[in-house]
């Protein structure tokens, strides 16, 4: 009876909307908070520096985008946007991590998969 009511409940929600663009963080709250943290901590603080970092990051996520699967641009964006942390630096790193930084990167443990016959 337990598992009829888990398998109906998983069934019955609905599946979660993959984005077909890169999501839209807040990079000046985000920057402003670096800033923040870098002056408690006595260092130089210059959001312009986080700014162009977070800028070129989301250009170089907009080249790409598309041509990563759903599943690790989902994971890689519920990682990346959760939380006071919203950055695409980290939304990039994510999917280098992954293997998923260019449009002809395969992650090894694919083509290991892909490259077996289904008898094997």
């Amino acid at each position: 009876m337990k598992a009829a009511l888990l398998a109906l409940s998983l069934v019955a929600e609905p599946p979660v909307q993959v984005s077909d663009n890169v999501p839209n963080f807040d990079i000046k709250a985000l920057c402003a908070d670096v800033s923040a943290d870098d002056k408690a901590s006595g260092l130089p603080q210059d959001a312009s520096k986080c700014v162009s970092d977070e800028t070129d990051a989301r250009q170089q996520l907009n080249s790409i985008w598309l041509t990563v699967p759903a599943g690790p641009r989902e994971s890689c964006e519920l990682l990346a946007g959760t939380g006071q942390v919203q950055s695409y630096v980290e939304l990039l790193i994510c999917l280098r991590m992954n293997n998923w930084d260019s449009p002809s990167a395969v992650p090894p443990q694919r083509r290991k998969q892909d490259s077996k016959s289904p008898g094997n």
